[in-house]
């Protein structure tokens, strides 16, 4: 699987476009509409099959309408949890971070644990919760998109609505640092990161 990332939103939101062999791929967070994203998905003939949402704030959905324009074809994909954030302008924090109200219906709502293929690329949805009540991350191929839960040496913010410090531990203690240690963490802010060295460098869990 390739993986570009895109700096979105004005609070510098990480968005990807990643996509396999076969040409079909799926858009990651888009905090804000990105035309390099959507020069590098035409440059290289991807079919964006879906708009992933790791969580619902204003800075990881503010792009979705006008990549729904670009990518009319695309389904918006949130976590259950995650509706109450999505369609409520009031606590996504969109006023304040996309100086406009924005609210999202996802086209599809998955659990924890569900499964879905892209092209030839399977990938899973894992519950995390903490950062928000329907956070999630994202796991395939090697990588695990993890949004606002963890950041290289670091983690997400728990004192928006629906926050939680002991649920986002546990989220990252249960969830993520199971997974194998190479396994690169694709973040919502800040570089990149692996299993491995979160388990051993960050301070917070």
């Amino acid at each position: 699987m390739k993986v570009f990332r895109f700096l979105t939103c004005p609070i510098q939101v990480n968005t990807y476009l990643a996509f396999d062999e076969t040409g079909k791929g799926f858009i990651v967070d888009p905090g804000g509409y990105s035309e390099a994203l959507t020069q590098k998905a035409r440059e290289e003939n991807v079919s964006v099959e879906y708009i992933i949402l790791t969580h619902g704030h204003g800075d990881h959905i503010g792009g979705v309408e006008e990549f729904k324009q670009t990518f009319p074809e695309a389904k918006v994909v949130a976590y259950e949890d995650e509706k109450e954030m999505l369609q409520n302008a009031e606590i996504n924090a969109s006023k304040e971070i996309c100086r406009k109200p924005v609210t999202i219906e996802a086209d599809i709502y998955v659990h924890d644990g569900q499964t879905m293929t892209i092209g030839e690329t399977e990938f899973t949805f894992i519950h995390t919760p903490g950062h928000t009540k329907g956070g999630m991350c994202i796991l395939t191929d090697g990588y695990v998109f993890s949004g606002d839960t963890l950041f290289r040496a670091s983690i997400g913010r728990t004192d928006f609505y629906g926050g939680s410090f002991d649920e986002l531990k546990r989220s990252i203690h249960e969830k993520l640092y199971t997974l194998p240690g190479n396994t690169v963490v694709l973040p919502g802010h800040m570089s990149e990161t692996t299993i491995e060295f979160e388990k051993e460098h960050n301070p917070f869990v």
